[in-house]
């Protein structure tokens, strides 16, 4: 379905040489090869710590580069509003630009009859609707597809407000990469993101139905989500119900594989999202910077 990927079985460990492996000598491997190996390097028992912790931070650096190349210069997504003074006051500690609206200001003081008008200014800030990106985790995204949801997951750490953020893995269990509120350095991300253990079944209604447990339990509760999978649920029930009662879900398809494709798209007509299908992985990232523009309003 996706390029493939390099992988070491685990009863082999003793007889894989450093140079098999890119532990050693790492000059032969480049640091995109040890985001793909991640998992496999760090349970490696012959390399000290010192090593596993060098190769994982160049391992990790490695996705965020790839994901800053892919993307280019990112702007979040922001929302402007006028406001007064006072209500401006009330924003302080947030990340917001204000400027003076002249404008604004002389309208409202027409209508006072000689009373003075506080200042009116625009005010621009980061949209914080929420976003809860719902990663399919599953054995199948193992090796180069797990780094890139990496690359993936660096691209939404960069594109929406850190608090607004949820990011969640999912195959027979949940693993938290990023909560709403948590505050997680990009680098921590990724690391947590391809430190996730292969294996598990895929099992979508459990990520649907944790999302909206997280969305319930947070600031935010007209997040959206946007799930990335291929669709072939293997684990728990037809996913349909736990869409329809989150009502903003986006499904990413990714893959050629056509099986899959009617559950995601049920699960987009589920409500008032929207089915989208992202054939390469490598295009994923590019595709969820736009999708968070476009959806995360």
């Amino acid at each position: 379905m996706f390029q493939s990927e390099s992988s070491v079985d685990d009863d082999d460990d003793s007889s894989q040489s450093a140079d098999e492996t890119g532990g050693r000598h790492t000059g032969q491997k480049d640091d995109w090869d040890l985001a793909i190996r991640f998992r496999d390097i760090q349970r490696y028992g012959y390399l000290d710590p010192k090593e596993k912790r060098d190769l994982g931070e160049k391992a990790v650096r490695s996705v965020i580069e790839r994901a800053r190349q892919s993307l280019g210069p990112v702007q979040k997504p922001y929302r402007y509003q006028c406001m007064n003074s006072l209500e401006v006051a009330g924003l302080q500690g947030r990340n917001v630009q204000v400027e003076l609206d002249v404008e604004e200001t002389l309208l409202e003081q027409i209508g006072l009859a000689g009373r003075e008008a506080l200042p009116r200014y625009q005010v621009r800030m980061e949209k914080e609707h929420g976003l809860v990106l719902l990663l399919d985790t599953s054995l199948s995204m193992k090796g180069e597809k797990l780094a890139l949801l990496g690359v993936t997951v660096a691209a939404a750490c960069e594109s929406v407000p850190a608090e607004a953020l949820c990011v969640l893995g999912f195959d027979s269990e949940i693993h938290v990469i990023k909560d709403f509120e948590e505050t997680v350095s990009l680098e921590d991300a990724v690391g947590r993101t391809l430190s996730i253990p292969p294996g598990g079944f895929t099992h979508i209604e459990l990520g649907l139905r944790e999302a909206r447990k997280r969305i319930e339990n947070s600031k935010h509760p007209r997040a959206r989500v946007i799930l990335v999978s291929d669709g072939r649920y293997t684990e728990g029930a037809h996913p349909l119900d736990e869409a329809r009662m989150l009502g903003v879900v986006f499904p990413v398809k990714i893959g050629k594989d056509p099986g899959g494709r009617t559950v995601m798209k049920e699960l987009g007509d589920s409500g008032i999202g929207r089915f989208s299908e992202v054939r390469e992985m490598t295009e994923l990232p590019r595709f969820l910077l736009r999708a968070v523009r476009d959806w995360v309003r």
